[in-house]
């Protein structure tokens, strides 16, 4: 079958897009990891239009409720991750471990995924201890002693998080301060159960079964360690597009689009947080996903052109 157009990706960028191609019927297929995308560990979504005060995954439930009055119009397929994406004569074929796909038009809106720390014991306590998600794991760590490493929003997130079940939490910061949101940062220096150190180094974890122990360097690069029971890893995200390689990406990977959303190829675009627009905000990649799908029934309708 060779379909209209193929969404690669559910966050907020291709749902938002999912819903106006839907609504103009185009034939098109979802193939995504899993719905909602990055946006289900988000502890609280304060800044998005129409929601006060909500979390990630009520925020997806709300994307989940409104993509059903569509699913007759288009297929999905969750749980079906895309390896790699090539032209084909009639277009372009995404291949997955399951199978392959055809379309005249793609939407890349994979997001990212977050990056590795790179320090021994790091692969060793994955599970034991070690962890890149506190909205999933933190009820784990309930009056345990934790810290995370990393110094910006996402870590921010994390500490504020944890701070409704751990003892104490440390955050370890390779610079002076912590640095991101101006909220955030207050919150995090009001909040007693948190600790700041900064131009901390993290070196690498130890332990037996499970994790007991994290070393850092200090600003004077001495190496100090200190018991801990779970180390949160928040230092920063890579975009998901390793997939593709025939559409021009910047030095970090994003994908670089015009202000319509369109790629360096003709009849490929993308959307969110995968791409080198600057501000990776939800309310962000709803907008672009939208705009995405409008261009790309604009460019059905003229018949690929």
């Amino acid at each position: 079958m060779l379909y209209d157009c193929l969404v690669i990706g559910g966050g907020p960028a291709g749902l938002a897009a999912t819903v106006y191609l839907a609504r103009q019927k185009i034939k098109f297929l979802m193939l995504t990891g899993d719905v909602g995308g990055q946006t289900l560990w988000s502890s609280d979504v304060e800044n998005y239009l129409g929601f006060h005060l909500l979390n990630g995954q009520q925020l997806v439930e709300q994307f989940r409720a409104h993509l059903k009055d569509y699913r007759k119009d288009f297929e999905l397929k969750e749980g079906e991750r895309v390896e790699r994406i090539l032209r084909s004569r009639e277009g372009f074929e995404a291949k997955t471990s399951l199978g392959s796909y055809w379309a005249k038009t793609i939407l890349v809106a994979t997001g990212t995924k977050h990056r590795e720390l790179g320090v021994p014991g790091e692969k060793e306590f994955y599970g034991k201890g070690v962890t890149y998600c506190a909205t999933c794991d933190a009820p784990v760590f309930r009056d345990k002693t934790v810290h995370v490493v990393g110094g910006g929003n996402s870590a921010m997130d994390a500490a504020i998080f944890l701070a409704k079940y751990a003892k104490q939490i440390t955050i370890l910061t390779t610079n002076p301060d912590l640095m991101g949101d101006a909220g955030l940062i207050g919150r995090c220096k009001a909040e007693h159960k948190i600790r700041i150190l900064g131009q901390a180094r993290t070196r690498r974890i130890l332990g037996g079964e499970f994790v007991n122990d994290i070393v850092y360097a200090d600003a004077h690069g001495e190496e100090r360690t200190e018991p801990t029971q779970g180390v949160f890893i928040e230092v920063g995200v890579a975009p998901v597009s390793g997939f593709i390689d025939f559409v021009a990406k910047n030095a970090n990977g994003e994908i670089v689009v015009d202000k319509h959303c369109a790629t360096s190829v003709p009849g490929v675009w993308s959307a969110g947080d995968v791409t080198d627009v600057g501000q990776k905000q939800i309310a962000v990649a709803v907008g672009e996903g939208s705009k995405a799908a409008l261009e790309i029934i604009q460019y059905l309708q003229r018949g690929g052109r």
